[in-house]
């Protein structure tokens, strides 16, 4: 009954989008996309109902729950209020849009790991159809899988021709930032599981590794935007910039910077979380480890043990 009214709450908005945009506050989309509002809506629900539904040992924390509606609200403000028009009249707005949908929103989502909370509270139909479409594209998990996609699906519409025809289809810029959230999503929530191998397929290494070295292409191209002296992305002088003030040269040092520095600080933070679930998941190993008769001990000083 819950799910009833909130897709009626969508299609309200839908309707008010469609015949008063001009009157809407700047919190309602200004291009309303169905699904990301009605995901937006019905994921953080879900979400809700499944830690109530949850045994109390298997509840994530208050941190982990943070870091869930976070990325939600991220995903929420960048595409679905009026932020989204500003970020379509200054490249330094659209890489943050961009950087929140690739990085941030997933990078949260990978410390919340929701999988058992979401499961628990989406209906059963949902977790067969999720289970269904996981399958065919399970292969992506691998971790050079899951690096790859992620360069390609956010670096690809930083090629100055691909960015401008984004820029002016709107079905190619929906499909621009979808996938942008699409391959964040796949590439942190394997990078950040904070499982130990088994049943996680990979070893936290590898997780940490893989986290850890897809930073420095992003940094180079990052570092060539904001450095260059070419007018890279010329959209922004056609369609008008929002503030005049901003010159073009500064507008996309800005967007450089913000393409290269917050993400490689995510990666460096990445690094250190899988670390740490590795020492923590080594802690909880012990406490069940019987050493046969005879065997040494030997104290494990990189974890402070």
């Amino acid at each position: 009954m819950a799910e009833f009214w909130l897709l009626l709450l969508t299609a309200l908005v839908g309707g008010l989008c469609h015949f008063v945009p001009a009157q809407l506050p700047f919190l309602l989309p200004f291009v309303f996309n169905p699904i990301v509002f009605a995901g937006c809506l019905l994921l953080p629900f879900w979400y809700w109902r499944g830690i109530r539904r949850l045994p109390p040992g298997a509840r994530p924390g208050a941190v982990r729950r943070s870091f869930f509606y976070a990325g939600v609200i991220g995903v929420w403000f960048v595409l679905q209020t009026h932020f989204e028009y500003i970020a379509q009249h200054m490249f330094f707005l659209n890489r943050t849009q961009a950087v929140v949908l690739c990085m941030v929103a997933p990078f949260f989502a990978g410390i919340s790991w929701p999988g058992a909370a979401l499961a628990a509270g989406a209906p059963a139909w949902v977790g067969r159809m999720a289970i269904a479409a996981w399958r065919p594209v399970r292969v992506l998990s691998h971790p050079l899988a899951a690096m790859a996609v992620f360069l390609f699906t956010t670096d690809i519409w930083l090629i100055p021709t691909v960015h401008f025809d984004a820029m002016i289809d709107p079905t190619l810029y929906a499909v621009m930032n979808l996938s942008c959230l699409a391959g964040g999503m796949l590439f942190w929530m394997v990078v950040l599981d904070p499982r130990p191998k088994p049943p996680c397929r990979y070893s936290y290494l590898t997780r940490a590794g893989t986290g850890f070295f897809v930073m420095f292409p992003q940094i180079a191209i990052g570092a060539y935007i904001a450095l260059t002296t070419k007018d890279l992305f010329s959209f922004y002088e056609l369609c008008g910039r929002l503030f005049p003030g901003i010159s073009p040269a500064n507008d996309q040092l800005f967007g450089g910077l913000i393409q290269w520095i917050p993400p490689g600080m995510m990666n460096v933070a990445a690094l250190i979380i899988t670390l740490n679930a590795l020492r923590l998941a080594e802690i909880e190993a012990d406490k069940t480890l019987v050493p046969p008769k005879g065997a040494k001990v030997y104290q494990a000083t990189w974890t402070g043990r």
